[in-house]
């Protein structure tokens, strides 16, 4: 399954006073049920959470869930931010680590993820976490370029 994820957020995300909000649209390979063929599924998602990640992590989620059941044994455990290059200021590389859990089996596995923007690099390091069992349980796996001109 091909994943390409466009993100928003709202809030800050700021403890007590509100809560960040993650827009996303997943666009998802999936069989059409009528002749098996492959189609592309696109699916919009929000939801809120504590922080950032945390919203993001859930609209992701919510929108892999119905086509990607098998998902929902995953958690996230931890979630780690080092700077890079400090002398960079706001502009330092960062790059997050996250650990994730497959409920039934006990099994981890971590992504990590270095971009200048945190927001991307937590949604790519989530992103890859997800693929990652995704592919570990597929039938089959492959990769399309999808020219969408």
């Amino acid at each position: 399954s091909a994943i390409i994820v466009v993100a928003c957020f709202e809030g800050d995300g700021t403890s007590g006073t509100s809560t960040s909000r993650a827009t996303i649209k997943v666009r998802a390979i999936v069989k059409d049920p009528d002749d098996s063929s492959l189609k592309f599924e696109d699916m919009l998602s929000v939801s809120d959470g504590s922080g950032p990640v945390d919203a993001l992590s859930k609209a992701l989620m919510r929108a892999l869930l119905p086509v990607h059941p098998s998902l929902k044994g995953v958690e996230l455990v931890d979630y780690k931010v080092r700077i890079l290059d400090p002398a960079s200021a706001t502009g330092a590389a960062t790059r997050v680590m996250i650990e994730f859990r497959e409920i039934e089996t006990e099994r981890q596995w971590t992504t990590v993820s270095v971009d200048r923007n945190v927001i991307s690099a937590s949604l790519n390091a989530l992103v890859d976490g997800f693929e990652y069992v995704l592919i570990d349980k597929a039938d089959y796996c492959g990769v399309w370029d999808v020219d969408e001109s």
